[in-house]
């Protein structure tokens, strides 16, 4: 669980954890650098023996989730972010689930939001091809901390992010499926503004992130070029038919507003 001055929100999280039916866990817990006096104070004051706490300095999220995955004991690794949340039987459902079969190497379930937005967090369902193309995984999912290891952590060379969608892809590489659990297990946060939000904005961002990801993975999307290929090309004839629909809205809205009682109704709207 990495923290950098969460201190309003980690409470929440770690009860969230020390809640759980699956009773075999620890929690560790890596302050990045927090300057928040509340934050130092509340994590310095929990004293529970299934918690470790450790002190990094701005490790940012993805080398800190490596300092705790590497100092952790367990088999399986769950990361949770200090400001979100799990269902009570997210960690026992997803255990058996990844005993249940050899070829599975990450489980994750569906989600909802809460915070600034609520409602049920529109991903789509899971499956290969999808990740082929976009991350559709969050980085609360079950997965072996011996395939950390053979990935070799997550990356932190991302410097926008999407080090979850990198590593997917790595677990990916190995063989390993992922499984969605058909259930709202997880319980995401949307704050007024995150570094999310931030690297949404920002299309040339986007870009080079998502160039970066691929030029990670090129062996791996060598070997699935021909599907690779035919979503590429479903993709861009589906956002050109988006495209087409909404030039054709504004053209009646054009229309529309060209008739002075209509404008001047808009006018006031605006």
């Amino acid at each position: 669980m990495p923290c950098y001055n969460d201190g309003q929100y980690i409470m929440e999280a770690i009860d969230s954890v020390r809640q759980q039916t699956y009773k075999d866990w620890e929690l560790i817990i890596v302050d990045d650098g927090s300057d928040d006096e509340e934050t130092i104070r509340i994590i310095d004051s929990i004293q529970d023996e299934n918690i470790k706490i450790y002190h990094t300095n701005h490790l940012h999220p993805a080398g800190a989730r490596n300092y705790g995955i590497e100092r952790a004991n367990g088999i399986y690794i769950l990361p949770v972010d200090s400001d979100d949340k799990i269902e009570k039987t997210y960690m026992e459902k997803a255990v058996k689930k990844i005993e249940s079969n050899d070829k599975i190497g990450v489980v994750y379930c569906e989600a909802d939001l809460f915070g600034e937005k609520t409602g049920k967090w529109q991903l789509p369902q899971y499956s290969f091809d999808k990740m082929l193309l976009d991350n559709i995984v969050f980085v609360t999912a079950l997965f072996y901390k011996k395939d950390w290891e053979s990935v070799g952590g997550f990356n932190t060379n991302m410097e926008a992010g999407m080090e979850d969608y990198d590593f997917w892809l790595g677990i990916l590489e190995l063989g390993k499926e992922i499984y969605q659990i058909p259930e709202i297990l997880f319980h995401y946060r949307i704050k007024p503004v995150s570094r999310t939000t931030g690297f949404q904005s920002d299309y040339i961002q986007i870009q080079k992130v998502y160039r970066q990801i691929y030029d990670n993975h090129k062996h791996f999307y060598k070997i699935h070029q021909e599907d690779y290929d035919k979503i590429l090309r479903d993709a861009l004839i589906e956002q050109i038919a988006i495209r087409s629909k909404y030039e054709k809205q504004f053209e009646k809205i054009e229309r529309y507003y060209r008739i002075p009682i209509v404008r001047k109704v808009l006018k006031k709207l605006i």
